[in-house]
């Protein structure tokens, strides 16, 4: 599902297109597999630097140490959240999440609603960090947005985000790498008023004061604007020395809302070289991307972001049956990370067209923990009406739940 100025801003242009299209009055056509498939012409992947004030990010305010032991419930969330009295985090979308070798736990959103006064109003992203049901969040010297600036201005929205141990050559203190992928959004243009052009990767370590701090970033992949394209890092997961990241695939077909479903794999040591990915075409692993298989197809497919982890030695995606605008949300199960995968409905998640309130993006949190036998869950919520968000962003916030562990 799209966010930013996004599903607010345009929900004036989202909502009749969808209705568009279920009374037949619009057709889309599926792009051809080797123009979906084809990329750009860039010459290279990108290597960005960190921003200058990268090292003075802080977070604000301080919380107790967290306690790994203390199980967190779905209420106990909501509550954090409603409560929540930060000037520059009342609502936002996405929110995937990472739980670091102290028990906190990161969360990364989209589009972040602030206070009345700040400037800008809306910003890209950020970035909260809670311990139990404290919560701060990460602050940079100009109060901005967080995850690293695309250097031709697009706007950057998180995709999905891992936590690894330190790697060679991170600094002595480094107790924590998470690795956050991230989407380059040209806005304002095509469908549903943007682009995802491609994804992009960035480290931020954790050191001994506890604050992560970004310290590289680069292109995951080759600029696309495609519809069709495949966008990488809609899910990722690590197993020992490698990152798994998923990616998804509008098809484009009439009536089918759900998206194909891809995966390929790097390691984790080389996760900021896009050129090292190996693709699943169906049957092994191999470095010619032309030959990626899907491992989910369309019908009864996955939303545009979802979570796939590993949890007791099981492949487990979560995520919306047949796409952000169905009303279900579902668990896929496999013994392999390429599938195959069974589902099985979990939970209710109107998208909520015709009640103002939408409901999308369901994310799995399994190393956040809770009571035995569940795991707790995420639902991004959003307005129709954007004038009414910026005056009640709690009507919106996040809502979490939890489902039978699978």
């Amino acid at each position: 599902m799209s966010h930013h100025g996004g599903v607010l801003r345009r929900s004036a242009v989202l909502l009749p297109a969808v209705c568009l299209v279920l009374t037949g009055c619009v057709r889309l056509e599926a792009p051809a597999a080797e123009s979906a498939l084809a990329g750009a012409t860039e010459p290279a992947l990108r290597s960005m630097a960190p921003p200058a004030d990268a090292a003075a990010a802080r977070l604000e305010p301080e919380c107790p140490p967290a306690d790994p032991d203390q199980p967190l419930t779905a209420d106990d969330m909501n509550e954090a959240f409603l409560d929540l009295d930060l000037p520059d985090w009342k609502q936002a979308d996405v929110g995937t999440s990472a739980v670091l070798s102290d028990g906190r736990v990161v969360w990364v959103w989209g589009d972040t609603v602030r206070e009345a006064d700040a400037d800008p109003r809306m910003a890209d992203n950020s970035i909260l960090v809670s311990s139990g049901t404290c919560i701060s969040q990460l602050v940079t010297p100009d109060r901005g947005p967080v995850l690293p600036p695309d250097p031709d201005e697009l706007s950057v929205w998180p995709l999905s985000a891992v936590r690894v141990d330190p790697r060679p050559g991170d600094a002595d203190d480094v107790t924590d790498v998470l690795i956050v992928f991230c989407s380059r959004v040209q806005r304002e243009d095509g469908q549903f008023d943007f682009i995802e052009r491609g994804s992009s990767v960035a480290v931020y370590t954790v050191g001994a004061d506890g604050v992560p701090r970004l310290t590289e970033s680069a292109d995951l992949t080759l600029d696309d604007p495609n519809l069709g394209a495949i966008h990488w890092g809609a899910a990722s997961a690590v197993d020992g020395d490698w990152v798994y990241v998923y990616g998804t695939r509008s098809t484009g077909e009439a009536y089918v809302y759900g998206r194909e479903l891809y995966v390929a794999r790097m390691q984790v040591t080389e996760v900021m070289d896009g050129t090292t990915m190996e693709y699943w075409d169906g049957t092994s692993w191999t470095d010619d991307r032309s030959r990626t298989a899907a491992v989910l197809g369309a019908v009864d497919g996955v939303s545009q972001r979802l979570s796939v982890d590993l949890i007791d030695g099981r492949w487990v995606a979560f995520s919306k049956f047949g796409g952000d605008f169905g009303d279900v949300a579902a668990v896929w199960t496999s013994d392999r990370p390429t599938g195959p995968f069974t589902a099985e409905p979990v939970l209710d998640a109107p998208f909520g067209a015709d009640t103002g309130v939408l409901q999308y993006m369901p994310l799995a949190h399994p190393d956040v923990p809770t009571e035995p036998g569940t795991m707790l869950v995420s639902v991004s919520r959003n307005l129709t009406e954007f004038f009414t968000l910026l005056k009640r962003p709690e009507l919106a916030l996040p809502l979490f739940s939890q489902i039978p562990r699978p």
